[in-house]
C-alpha cells in the first residue's frame, strides 16, 4: 500500500509496478536539477545536518520513497502514475526540491520547490554609489537574502567568506532589507556587486537582450575571494571579485562588475580569443560597456576612467596614453611581446579611444602623424553601434581591422549608408590608425573561399567587403541571386560560374564588380570552380587538387 494525501492506494490500483529501480530514478532526478554542488557533497553540512538532527546516520543524501502522482503534476487529475520521490537539496545554485521521476519510463513528473521565497523591494547602503533602491528575495519577514528572479532567470550574489571553494559559498542575509550591513569581513560591499548586476541587466535590456545570452541566464556572483585578491573576473559560468589589499578596496565597482559580466557577454557573442589583437577586443568591449552601464545607471559619478572607486584607476578610456597604453594602432605604446596574453589589458586602448572619440568628438595628431576631426555622436548612438558589431558581428578571430570594417557596417546598418553615424564611425577608426579616413563613394568588393569540388551540390561561402553599402545584389552566375550581405550558395550542376555583386549605398552611389575565370572541364575530369574575388587568374584543376596562379601567388589544394 502506498499512502498519498492522507489515503492508501493499492499499488496495483495505480497501474503498475516499478520497473526502474531507485538508483536509476536518482539520477535522473539529479539530472533534472543539474546543481554545480549539492548538501551531501559537502563534509560540513554533512557534519551539521547530523548535529541539527541529533542523529549520527543523518544525512543530505536523497532516499527514494514510493509514492503517487497525479499525471503531469495536476492536482486536478484523476489519472495517477507510480513515483520515486527524491528531497533533493542543492548547494550552487541553492534550492531544494522534491522530484517525483515515473517508477516505471523514468520520466519526470513533477518538481516542487521547498524553499519559500518572493522578491522584495529593499535598500542597498553600497559603498561606491550611496543609498539605492535594488531587490532582493525573502524567506521570511525577518531573513533577506542578495539573490532575485524578476531579472531573466535570476541575480545571486554569494559569500566565499575569503576562501577559493565556491560549493562553500553561503548567503548574504539581513533582517530587515536595509543593507547597511558594515563589519570586519566588509559584507558592505556585497551590495555594489548584487546592485552593479542588477544595473548590468537593465543596461542589457534597453540594448534589447536579456542576460548575456539572450535568454535570461543567471547571474551568479561570488563575493570575497581568496584574501588580498586585487582582481575581478568571469571564468565562463559566472562572476568573482577579491577583496583587494592595502592598496585597492573591494573590486565591486559599477564599472567593474559591468566590465566581468560583459566578458560573459562575449562569451555567447563574438567569442573573441582571448589573446594579442582579439583578446585586446574582448577587454575593450568590457570596458567599453562597463562605461557604457556606468553612465546609464548613474552619470553623476561617472567618468572615462576605468576602476576608478575602487582607489586608483586601471585605465583611462579618454587618455590611453596616461596609464601607458596605445591610444593608436601600431602607435608608440602597441605591446608587442607575450606577456599579458599578448597585451590584452594594454592594446584595448585603441578601441577604447575609438569609443571615446565616436561619443565625445575630438581632433588631433596620432603617433602616425594623421590629423584627425571626429564629429561627436553622443553616448546612445556610439553604445548602438559598439553593441551591433560586437553581438552580430565579430568571430573568435577577429582582429583590429574586423573590428573597423563591421563597425562601419553597424552604423550602415542603423543609420544608412553615406549618413553622418558612418562618417563618425570611419574617422574615429581613422584617428586610432585604423584604415583610411572616410570617403563618400561606394566600393563594391568580395571574396569567397577557393571552391573546387568534383562532386554536386557544393557550397560556396562568400564575404562581403564592400564599403559604404546596405543594399546588395548578388548573381551567382546560374540563374539565382540573393540580397544577403554575405550569402552561402549551392551549386548543382558542374561548371565554371562567373558571380556578380551589385552594392548599393543610396546617396553615396552604386558600385559593381563580377569575378570570373576560365578552367578546361573535361567529361574525364568534371569539377564545379568558383574563382577567388580577387580579379582575373589562371586556373588548372583536376579532381585530386586544384593549382592556381592569382596576382604572383600560389596554391595547391
Amino acid at each position: 500500500m502506498i499512502k498519498y494525501n492522507g489515503y492508501l492506494f493499492n499499488q496495483v490500483a495505480v497501474g503498475s509496478t516499478p520497473s526502474i529501480d531507485e538508483a536509476a530514478a536518482l539520477r535522473n532526478a539529479l539530472r533534472s536539477v543539474h546543481a554545480a554542488k549539492y548538501k551531501w557533497e559537502m563534509p560540513e553540512e554533512e557534519a551539521f545536518i547530523k548535529i541539527e538532527q541529533k542523529k549520527s546516520t543523518a544525512t543530505y543524501y536523497p532516499k527514494g520513497e514510493l509514492t503517487i502522482m497525479q499525471k503531469d503534476g495536476n492536482i486536478a487529475s484523476t489519472n495517477f502514475v507510480l513515483c520515486w520521490k527524491f528531497d533533493v537539496y542543492a548547494q550552487t545554485p541553492m534550492g531544494r526540491y522534491n522530484v517525483y521521476v515515473d517508477a516505471v519510463t523514468g520520466a519526470i513528473i513533477n518538481t516542487e520547490n521547498k524553499i519559500c521565497t518572493s522578491d522584495a523591494a529593499g535598500t542597498a547602503i553600497t559603498v561606491y554609489r550611496g543609498s539605492r533602491p535594488f531587490t532582493t528575495d525573502s524567506t521570511s519577514s525577518t531573513n533577506y537574502r542578495l539573490r532575485e528572479t524578476g531579472r531573466g532567470l535570476g541575480i545571486n550574489t554569494y559569500d566565499l567568506r575569503r576562501g577559493t571553494s565556491y560549493g562553500a559559498a553561503v548567503d548574504f542575509t539581513d533582517s530587515n532589507n536595509v543593507w547597511n550591513n558594515i563589519n570586519a569581513n566588509k559584507d558592505q560591499y556585497a551590495t555594489d556587486a548584487h546592485w552593479g548586476a542588477e544595473k548590468t541587466s537593465d543596461f542589457y535590456n534597453a540594448m534589447g537582450r536579456s542576460s548575456i545570452d539572450g535568454a535570461g541566464y543567471p547571474l551568479n556572483l561570488y563575493v570575497h575571494y581568496s584574501t588580498s585578491y586585487v582582481n575581478a573576473f568571469w571564468d565562463g559560468t559566472k562572476m568573482t571579485f577579491g577583496d583587494g589589499n592595502s592598496t585597492y578596496a573591494p573590486l565591486v565597482s559599477l564599472d567593474i562588475t559591468g566590465h566581468e559580466i560583459t566578458h560573459g557577454l562575449d562569451q555567447f557573442t563574438a567569442g573573441l580569443t582571448y589573446s594579442y589583437e582579439s583578446g585586446a577586443l574582448n577587454e575593450s568591449f568590457s570596458d567599453i560597456f562597463g562605461n557604457a552601464i556606468e553612465y546609464y545607471a548613474d552619470s553623476a559619478l561617472a567618468s572615462w576612467l576605468v576602476g576608478e572607486d575602487i582607489g586608483a584607476a586601471f585605465r583611462s578610456m579618454s587618455s590611453p596614453n596616461s596609464y601607458s597604453q596605445p591610444d593608436t594602432y601600431l602607435g608608440s605604446l602597441w605591446y608587442t611581446g607575450s606577456s599579458d596574453a599578448g597585451g590584452v589589458h594594454t592594446n584595448s586602448g585603441v578601441q577604447n579611444f575609438w569609443y571615446y572619440l565616436l561619443c565625445m568628438g575630438g581632433s588631433g595628431t596620432n603617433d602616425l602623424g594623421h590629423a584627425y576631426s571626429v564629429t561627436a555622436l553622443g553616448r546612445t548612438k556610439a553604445n548602438n553601434i559598439a553593441w551591433r558589431n560586437l553581438v552580430t558581428y565579430l568571430t573568435s578571430g577577429s582582429q583590429y581591422d574586423d573590428a573597423r570594417f563591421y563597425a562601419i557596417q553597424s552604423a550602415i546598418d542603423l543609420y544608412g549608408a553615406c549618413t553622418p553615424e558612418v562618417v563618425s564611425t570611419t574617422n574615429a577608426w581613422y584617428a586610432v590608425g585604423v584604415g583610411p579616413l572616410y570617403t563618400a563613394t561606394v566600393d563594391a568588393q568580395f571574396t569567397n573561399s577557393l571552391a573546387v569540388g568534383c562532386s554536386v551540390p557544393f557550397t560556396v561561402n562568400f564575404t562581403n567587403n564592400s564599403y559604404n553599402a546596405d543594399v546588395f545584389t548578388w548573381d551567382f552566375g546560374d540563374g539565382t541571386t540573393s540580397s544577403f550581405m554575405s550569402p552561402s550558395h549551392t551549386y548543382t550542376a558542374l561548371g565554371t560560374y562567373t558571380v556578380k555583386l551589385i552594392a548599393s549605398g543610396g546617396a553615396c552611389g552604386t558600385d559593381s564588380i563580377i569575378y570570373s575565370g576560365l578552367v578546361n572541364l573535361s567529361t574525364s575530369n568534371p569539377c564545379v570552380v568558383v574563382l577567388p574575388a580577387s580579379g582575373s587568374a589562371d586556373v588548372q584543376t583536376s579532381c585530386s587538387g586544384t593549382v592556381y596562379d592569382n596576382g604572383g601567388q600560389y596554391g595547391a589544394y
